[in-house]
């Protein structure tokens, strides 16, 4: 594998990120299948394309198919004639989930089973999808593929303790109560119940 090296016109990580989200993403044609979990509740997943290689694309935290990220790496994968799948972690795709469980960076249980059933030709995830997905590769070892069909694995994960230096010093304190994981989490559900056009099934 290769070194990366930046365009001479947009160098360092914090241009890049602000790069990422302001450029335009193209629009993908997602169809949206329901499956119900072991545990009675359901997760819902957005497919593009028909023929080809499956790439499975676990996002991150409060993402989903319609981040930036998402919707390029499936543009371009149909670009080479793959599919390309996007896994919605609980409550991330705009419905309300019949159980109180949430997702979290650590959750590898759900992910073997979505694995899996999908059989995907690759799986990636990106920030927390890619922590979830190296976990789970950690824990199955050699097993990974054989119980997922997946030939190869990649992720793309950025560690706190990492990231911390490269932050500017008035974010790298404690985030404030509003600011946490959880409370995002929970403005998202409010959202979902007051639209009118979402209904809880």
């Amino acid at each position: 594998m290769s070194a990366y090296r930046a365009p001479w016109w947009l160098p360092g990580g914090h241009l890049q990120t602000v790069y990422a989200v302001l450029a335009p993403a193209p629009r993908v044609p997602w169809r949206r299948e329901r499956w119900d979990t072991p545990d009675g509740d359901f997760i819902e997943l957005d497919w593009a394309g028909s023929d080809g290689p499956l790439l499975a694309l676990f996002h991150g935290l409060e993402g989903g198919s319609s981040s930036h990220y998402a919707r390029r790496i499936a543009a371009l994968a149909l670009e080479r004639g793959w599919r390309c799948v996007v896994p919605h972690f609980r409550g991330c795709s705009g419905v309300l989930n019949r159980r109180a469980r949430a997702y979290h960076s650590g959750d590898t249980e759900e992910l073997d089973w979505i694995l899996r059933r999908l059989r995907p030709s690759t799986a990636a995830g990106v920030s927390l999808g890619g922590n979830v997905l190296l976990k789970w590769l950690g824990e199955r070892g050699a097993a990974a593929a054989r119980s997922s069909g997946a030939e190869t694995a990649a992720a793309r994960r950025t560690t706190c303790a990492a990231a911390a230096p490269r932050s500017p010093s008035h974010l790298s304190s404690t985030l404030p109560p509003s600011d946490t994981p959880a409370a995002a989490s929970g403005r998202r559900r409010r959202r979902i119940q007051s639209s009118s056009s979402v209904s809880p099934e």
